[in-house]
């Protein structure tokens, strides 16, 4: 057996204060008196398996409750635990490390399964009856539906996004010409990095021409005026300084450099006289220059700054308008990702269908076959598998059980003609004959309401699905009992003026008592014996 529950600790867990429960494999089941606590173990694995939390889950006058269990799996052993409390932060754990109860949920999922006493309902929902039936799919099939899933989990994710773009798609037209009509205009102007600073150059002096001829007058008289312009000052005085370094030559040097400085001021007397010649107002070029200002003006206050910023908004704006373009090359692939995972679906559907009959096929008479032990002796199980219009999450069809338990009398739905304690036949009935998908099963009373004889064909049937699987059940039947591995007694006890719970493993005599109170209600020498017979052979089919 690959995975063993071996312990569930309930520490103020309702009315039990410390208890330990120790299982084995194979078929474990827990005795006791009406209220004693039996189903407090089914309550707590149904905590750990990530029940809802309750407060009062927490034993009075305690701050917290702490449910834990512990799997042996090969060669180790793992610890799952959840703590309730009153005013502090419930708490679930994996082997010591907290964890979301979600993570816990997913991770005893594959563990255990849980039967409350009223968890055979959920028998009657389409989704369950599928699935029970898809435990016998042969391999072939199996791995067709793990394809289908995965084939619908990716179409709807691809139809979802197809939608969402499809949905958006008269937004994108109007952003698209948005954005064209911006990159156009960008691109018209024909902008040029830096031309704006060049302009702006270009205007000032345009615009000032008067003021610059005035300056370049003025510049031009105090250099090369007749006489009082500083050429000729500069030339005077290079002369004088000449003639006095005749007889210092110390004077040399600086009568040189007077003669550099008036070439100097030559050459710019030079320059400033030609474009004094060459400036002429020009009011179609100062238009020009003024009209593309305008441009420039214009493009600023819509997309930026200056001309480099409008020039970045032109490249952006060109990215995104690729970009939205891009989308429709996407949904078009978007469709023929849809088409390829239709025909998938389609080819896959067809190999689940085919292998859902066949499973069906078997499962019927195995399950009618168990019916029939556990006191249906006219019992009939079938399996219909409905078309869908569409296909859908699992396949091309729905799958309903239907059961008759008289004769002579057509089957119907499951949901619409089973008693409760025919439904929890059927349940047990289909585990035993399609198997379980989790090692550890709980069943919580799934015999309420049998009697003798029913009980004892419930048990044959609880031993043989406990061969290949451990089984816990709570049961209120010696007949039932009598087939148990291990037998646990929870008895109520006062201590310290408080009512616990207690777990008792109960062996040779001790286990003939409880069988003979389960029977008759004490342990007379008639219970006594009649619990001995049942014991030594709990198949029998007398009394």
């Amino acid at each position: 057996m690959r995975s063993v529950l071996r312990t569930i600790e309930l520490r103020d867990f309702a009315i039990a204060d410390d208890v330990v429960v120790e299982l084995g494999p194979g078929l474990n089941v827990l005795t006791g008196e009406t209220g004693a606590g039996k189903s407090l173990v089914v309550d707590a694995l149904a905590l750990l398996a990530g029940g809802r939390a309750d407060a009062g889950m927490v034993r009075a006058g305690r701050p917290h409750a702490l449910v834990q269990a512990t799997w042996r799996e090969t060669d180790e052993e793992r610890a799952f635990a959840r703590r309730v409390a009153h005013e502090e932060r419930n708490v679930a754990r994996i082997d010591g490390e907290v964890v979301a109860v979600a993570e816990l949920r997913q991770a005893l999922a594959p563990r255990v399964g849980i039967f409350g006493q009223h968890a055979f309902r959920t028998l009657l929902e389409g989704g369950e009856q599928r699935a029970l039936l898809d435990r016998g799919l042969a391999p072939d099939a199996g791995a067709a539906l793990e394809r289908y899933r995965a084939a619908w989990a990716a179409r709807e994710g691809a139809r979802a996004a197809l939608s969402a773009s499809q949905s958006a798609a008269r937004d994108r037209e109007r952003r698209l010409d948005l954005l064209r009509y911006q990159i156009d205009e960008i691109d018209a102007a024909g902008l040029v990095p830096g031309e704006d600073q060049a302009l702006d150059a270009r205007l000032r002096a345009a615009r000032h021409v008067e003021k610059v001829r005035e300056g370049l007058v003025a510049t031009l008289e105090a250099l090369a005026a007749d006489d009082v312009g500083a050429a000729d000052r500069l030339a005077d005085g290079e002369r004088a300084l000449s003639g006095a370094a005749r007889f210092d030559v110390g004077l040399e040097g600086l009568a040189s450099d007077l003669g550099a400085a008036q070439v100097a001021v030559q050459a710019v007397a030079g320059e400033v006289e030609a474009a004094l010649e060459g400036l002429d107002a020009d009011p179609v070029e100062l238009e020009r220059l003024e009209a593309r200002r305008h441009v420039l003006d214009g493009l600023c206050r819509k997309y930026g700054a200056d001309a480099a910023a409008v020039l970045a908004f032109r490249t952006a704006r060109a990215d995104e308008h690729a970009a939205l373009e891009r989308a429709d090359a996407d949904d078009a692939a978007l469709e023929a990702r849809i088409a390829e995972l239709d025909a998938a679906l389609a080819s896959d559907a067809r190999r689940v269908g085919e292998g859902r009959h066949v499973a069906a096929q078997r499962l019927e008479p195995r399950a009618t076959d168990v019916l029939r032990t556990l006191a249906l002796p006219h019992a009939r199980f079938e399996v219909e598998l409905a078309p869908r219009d569409a296909l859908g999450p699992y396949g091309a069809e729905r799958v309903r059980f239907r059961f008759g338990a008289n004769r002579g009398e057509p089957t119907a739905p499951l949901a619409d003609v089973a008693s409760g304690g025919e439904l929890s036949r059927v349940m047990l009935a289909l585990h035993a004959a399609a198997g379980s998908s989790v090692p550890t099963l709980v069943f919580d009373e799934v015999d309420a309401g049998l009697g003798g004889r029913t009980g004892r064909a419930v048990g044959r049937v609880l031993a043989g699905l406990a061969a290949g699987r451990q089984v816990v059940v709570v049961t209120h039947l010696a007949q039932v009992a009598a087939f148990a591995d291990r037998h646990l007694r929870v008895d109520k006890v006062e201590r310290d003026g408080r009512t616990v719970t207690r777990v008792d493993a109960l062996a040779g005599d001790e286990r003939v008592r409880e069988l003979a109170r389960m029977l008759a209600g004490d342990d007379g020498a008639a219970a006594l014996e009649h619990a001995r017979t049942l014991l030594a052979d709990p198949g029998a089919d007398a009394g």
